[in-house]
């Protein structure tokens, strides 16, 4: 899974995972991962793989149980763009299939969805491996929110956006939020954002919450750009130019002092002596 980036358009992240469970949002973006720069609707993914990219642990049967469950909440996604004269929706996904023979996923890509993924304008990345490495899955949400403004370091949500987008329950009040949401999430994530804080954001009649502030360490826009295990142009030449030359570590000659060596230095400074008490005043 080393070096394996997921890069879409901004839009993706407007669309909530709802009722995904953890397992289920790694094999999500194990697939997003793939669809990218592909010239075919139809991906193929061979269960090693599958399990390799995701982190995913579980064996027999039960991988099985867990793609049917995730591929089925993938035919329920949808998106929808509006240029301003049309309001066109879709679902991202249209088909799949679970070879148990050949051990092999077939998806079938909605031709709209790959416009995700392909010449963008506005887009998130992050690596998989780390996006997968969370546990939580309000976790991993906030962490790909946050993905999008990484060279910002900082980005604000309304109350209403921050429930939908991360699909929090309507029965949780702003102290359920910080207990089941917010604080297991700034704990994933503070080793990944340097210096991340969350302020709460007050306003109307009895200073109520109405969002959060997330601030942390902006990256550089080609921090950690790995594509195929390689290191981005920029970062090579950044790399190129921080080398220092190694000095050569020419062999030192050993000399031992030998008793004619010390008389022979004794002998000088008794003559440098003599020479300064002769040209004092």
């Amino acid at each position: 899974m080393a070096n394996e980036i997921v890069k879409y358009e901004n839009r993706l992240n407007s669309i909530p995972l709802r009722r995904f469970n953890s397992r289920e949002m790694n094999l999500f973006f194990t697939i997003a991962s793939r669809i990218r720069d592909k010239q075919t609707n139809e991906i193929h993914f061979p269960f090693a793989q599958l399990k390799d990219l995701s982190n995913y642990t579980q064996h027999g049967e039960q991988f099985v149980r867990d793609l049917n469950q995730t591929y089925h909440k993938l035919l329920s996604l949808n998106a929808m763009q509006d240029d301003g004269h049309t309001i066109t929706a879709f679902v991202l996904f249209t088909e799949y299939e679970i070879d148990r023979d050949k051990e092999e996923v077939r998806i079938s890509v909605n031709p709209k969805f790959k416009g995700l993924f392909n010449e963008l304008k506005n887009w998130t990345r992050f690596n998989l491996e780390q996006f997968a490495s969370l546990k939580s899955t309000y976790s991993k949400s906030v962490f790909r929110l946050l993905k999008q403004w990484r060279t910002q370091g900082n980005c604000e949500f309304a109350m209403a956006d921050f429930r939908r987008l991360l699909d929090i329950p309507k029965s949780y009040k702003t102290g359920d939020i910080d207990r089941y949401v917010l604080k297991p999430a700034k704990a994933e994530l503070t080793p990944i954002f340097k210096g991340l804080t969350v302020r709460k954001q007050r306003g109307g009649r009895g200073g109520r919450i109405v969002g959060y502030r997330f601030s942390w360490q902006a990256e550089r826009k080609d921090a950690n750009d790995f594509k195929h295990g390689h290191l981005s142009a920029g970062q090579q030449n950044r790399n190129k130019k921080k080398r220092v030359e190694r000095v050569p570590e020419w062999p030192i000659e050993k000399h031992e002092v030998t008793d004619a060596d010390r008389k022979k230095l004794s002998e000088q400074l008794e003559l440098l002596r003599a020479l300064g008490n002769h040209q004092a005043p």
